[in-house]
Parts: structure tokens; C-alpha cells; sequence
């Protein structure tokens, strides 16, 4: 388990010399799911996660649910959470149904439902289920990709077309809910696909298109150093990161008010997958089988892993977020422990010296 009290338990970026950053405090969170390969870790025991929190000084969870009601949880453990991702769903947003195929389950965690109406339900239930938790905000993916596509980049839809359509699809689900509002604050997370990428206009166009108020911005710094696949060491990751958020608009920057923090380099990896396209037998693969291989081939372009040279904590100074979350993907609970520990200690460092 790593050490505790890296630094004080009112906000991590706050000393008796006064606050680094000036509204004073940022919640500091770490990734967790309701799956069940998360909650074995703690013998599927939620006042462990809780303690576990605890000791390590964090204000708590962002939690990623899926489909079902979320279980009875510790009080105050789970500040945000993560809304289920739709990979491919466009198509039927538009009422295209020539993708809308493959079990009940399959459909539903891949293209959100088989029919524009389902979509609207399936994401009106995760909204009402997130609001039982009462987190300060809710995240959502703005992003469309298409198994094939995550090799070729022979893109269906562009960016602009993307975020023009989230928008509409989170409208028509913000209308089914009191004074047209999402219950909880919807916060809008960049991708390396087409859609939200924070490199190009199109989160203006977003910010445009919305039609209700309580809504955010979520940068993830992985994503975004995704979209460079130039870059080369940490010290090349943070400066894109800084020259990134230094492009935004000022409204734009003011309206990211949470930090998905976390560090990948995989352009070497990205290049070379694009040289030698799809995968041998990709085509004769059955749909879930492609999205299998898909997923694997993402997670070796999303790192997930974390900083370690103090730099990193220029990013959060840059924004002064309200919420940072340690956003990791790891084979067992000694690998997030080992991670969360490099990376809080590069912040730690950073603030020493500050």
C-alpha cells in the first residue's frame, strides 16, 4: 500500500504558507469501477476501499459505473463518477441500424442501444444513477470510433460532425430531467478519436451547441498527449500539455475544472501500428471479436501510466482544477499502488519546490 499523507488531508495542494493554486484546494481522487476485477482487490468490500482511501490522505473515488444501480457505498466515498463509454454509435443516432447487431449486452456497452429512443433511455438511467451518489460531477466521452478505424484512421465522421452530435444527443437527455438540466454536473472528456480533442476548435463548437448550463470540462492528459505521437520523454509530454492549454480560449480553460492525470508515450507504438494497418484476419472476424482486438490495440495506445518528473504539477497550476483524479489501468492492486505512489510523489516534489 503506498504512504500516506503525502500531503494534508484539507486539499493537496495547500500548506501553511498558503495556497498554491488560488482558489486554495483541488480533491484529489483516484479511478475505481464498480466491476468486479476492482472490488476483489478489497474482497469486494467497499468499507475497505473506504479505508483504504483514508489512510492514503485522498478525498476519494471517481467511480466508472455500468448499467446496473450502484451498490450501497461508504458516505462521501464516491465524489464523481465515470458515465459507461459508447464506442461506435453515431450510425444509430442517425438512424442508420445496419450496426445494430450482436446480443442485448454486447449492444448495449458498444452502440448505447439499437435506436436513437434507447440511447436517450440507456443514458437518462446512468444519469439518474449517478445522481443516488450525489458526486460533484459525472463524466462523458465525447468521442465516435469504429473498430477498423482505430487502425487505419480512415475516419466516418469528423470531429466537428462528433461533437455536433453529442451535443444533440445530451440535450434530448437533459430535456427528460427538471428545468432541462442534467441532475448531476456533466463533465465532457477529451478523446484521441474524433470528437472532443482540445488541439482543434471543435470544443468551442461543443460549448456552442449545448443547450443547458450545468455542464464542465475534463482534461485528460493522456488523451491528449495521444493525439502527438512525436513525443518522446516527460519533459516533451508537459510542455505539449502547457502549449495545449495555453491555445484554449480563456472561457474555454476556465470551464476545465477537472484533470484526469496521467502520462502516455506510445507514438512509437501508434506509428508503427499505422504502418502496418489492420491486423492479419481482421476482416473475417466476427463484430465483437474486431472490437476485442480494437480494445487491446487502444489500451496499448492509452498508457495509463503516471508522471514522474515533477513538471506535472505545472499542468495542474496551469488550470487550477477543482478535482484532479490519478487515472490508471493496472494488472493488480500493487501495480495502482506503485503508480499512484510515483506519481504523487513527482506533485509532492513539485510542490517542495514551489
Amino acid at each position: 500500500m503506498t504512504d500516506a499523507r503525502l500531503w494534508p488531508r484539507n486539499g493537496p495542494y495547500t500548506s501553511t504558507h498558503g495556497a498554491i493554486f488560488s482558489s486554495g484546494t483541488t480533491r484529489e481522487l483516484i479511478n475505481f469501477s464498480t466491476h468486479s476485477g476492482d472490488t476483489a482487490r478489497f474482497n469486494h468490500d467497499w468499507s475497505a476501499v473506504a479505508a483504504y482511501v483514508t489512510a492514503l490522505g485522498l478525498d476519494g473515488l471517481e467511480l466508472l459505473l455500468g448499467y446496473e444501480a450502484p451498490p450501497a457505498l461508504p458516505p462521501g466515498l464516491v465524489q464523481a463518477v465515470h458515465l459507461p463509454f459508447w464506442l461506435t454509435w453515431l450510425d444509430i443516432w442517425r438512424g442508420r441500424v445496419a450496426i445494430a447487431t450482436g446480443s442485448d449486452e454486447f449492444i448495449r456497452w458498444t452502440y448505447g442501444g439499437r435506436t436513437a429512443d434507447e440511447l436517450i433511455a440507456g443514458q437518462q438511467q446512468v444519469w439518474q444513477y449517478a445522481a443516488w451518489l450525489n458526486p460533484a460531477y459525472m463524466v462523458f466521452h465525447v468521442s465516435h470510433i469504429e473498430p477498423a478505424h482505430t487502425f487505419t484512421r480512415a475516419f466516418s465522421y469528423t470531429s466537428t460532425e462528433v461533437c455536433q452530435a453529442t451535443a444533440s444527443l445530451l440535450n434530448a437527455v437533459a430535456t427528460t430531467f427538471p428545468h432541462s438540466e442534467p441532475p448531476v454536473r456533466l463533465a465532457l472528456e477529451n478523446l484521441w478519436w474524433p470528437g472532443l480533442t482540445f488541439i482543434d476548435d471543435t470544443a468551442e463548437q461543443l460549448a456552442a451547441h449545448l443547450h443547458f448550463d450545468n455542464w464542465a470540462f475534463v482534461l485528460d492528459t493522456g488523451h491528449l498527449l495521444n493525439t502527438c505521437p512525436t513525443l518522446t520523454d516527460e519533459s516533451q509530454a508537459v510542455a505539449y500539455v502547457l502549449e495545449t492549454i495555453e491555445r484554449l480560449p480563456p472561457d474555454i480553460r476556465a470551464r476545465i475544472e477537472c484533470v484526469h492525470l496521467n502520462l502516455s508515450l506510445s507514438g512509437h507504438y501508434q506509428q508503427m501500428a499505422l504502418r502496418q494497418g489492420l491486423p492479419d484476419g481482421f476482416a473475417a472476424m466476427d463484430i465483437p471479436a474486431q472490437y476485442h482486438c480494437a480494445r487491446l490495440h487502444a489500451a496499448q495506445i492509452d498508457q495509463h501510466a503516471a508522471f514522474t518528473s515533477p513538471r506535472c504539477g505545472d499542468i495542474l497550476a496551469a488550470l487550477n482544477p477543482r478535482f484532479v483524479t490519478h487515472e490508471f489501468l493496472s494488472r493488480d492492486q500493487a501495480e495502482f499502488d506503485a503508480k499512484l505512489t510515483t506519481q504523487r510523489a513527482a506533485l509532492r516534489a513539485w510542490y517542495d519546490r514551489t
